[in-house]
């Protein structure tokens, strides 16, 4: 039923990405040693201060279900200026539904990109989320660069770590394709729950 409804979900996000030129669309897919994972962004602006999207996960083990992991959130956002922005979201992530409230920030560069987002998350109690993403890339040849990316997050009661991802990417980019390696690495329950993925990663930017 899950694999169901994700399915249906990028199908119709998939279509509605094609026919807007305000849609910003990333699909990615892994294979890795333990599990096959697939996640998007979708990006969409409504105008020069409004925006939503849509961030889906989901991650299956070869053969079984019992570790799947999934998360499915739901953004609206508020530029204040070029590199900050306000976020309320909604979605359902392991172990069920979940409401967040953001700040970030952005900078940008021609070689780096980093974002860091802090805030406050209601699932089955408060928590204090921060994310902290970082890309960095150098031209190879004309048309080619070399990127290598970091993507974390941890939702904590300030006692104990109640969620942590870390995502770490290492390949080629060419007109909008990224491959290369990819790491990825959940913690669950205080961290007395981990869970690894090593393998290869196939990225697409619409």
């Amino acid at each position: 039923m899950k694999r169901a409804i994700i399915l249906i979900q990028f199908t119709i996000l998939s279509i509605f990405s094609s026919f807007s030129q305000d849609t910003k669309f990333t699909p990615e897919v892994t294979f890795g040693n333990r599990a096959v994972s697939y996640q998007h962004l979708i990006d969409y602006s409504l105008s020069e201060s409004w925006s939503v999207n849509n961030v889906t996960l989901f991650d299956t083990e070869y053969g079984n279900e019992d570790n799947n992991i999934f998360f499915v959130r739901n953004t609206l956002s508020y530029s204040l200026s070029q590199s900050f922005k306000t976020n309320v979201a909604f979605g359902v992530k392991n172990p069920g539904g979940f409401l967040t409230g953001t700040a970030q920030y952005a900078l940008n560069t021609p070689s780096f990109k980093t974002t860091y987002v802090v805030g406050c998350t209601y699932q089955n109690g408060f928590t204090l989320e921060q994310s902290l993403s970082f890309q960095y890339t150098r031209p190879i040849n004309e048309g080619t660069e070399f990127f290598t990316s970091l993507f974390t997050v941890f939702n904590t009661d300030l006692k104990y770590l109640d969620r942590g991802i870390q995502q770490i990417r290492v390949g080629i980019k060419k007109a909008g394709f990224q491959a290369g390696l990819a790491f990825n690495l959940d913690q669950f329950k205080k961290a007395e729950k981990t869970l690894e993925n090593f393998g290869f990663a196939l990225k697409y930017n619409y």
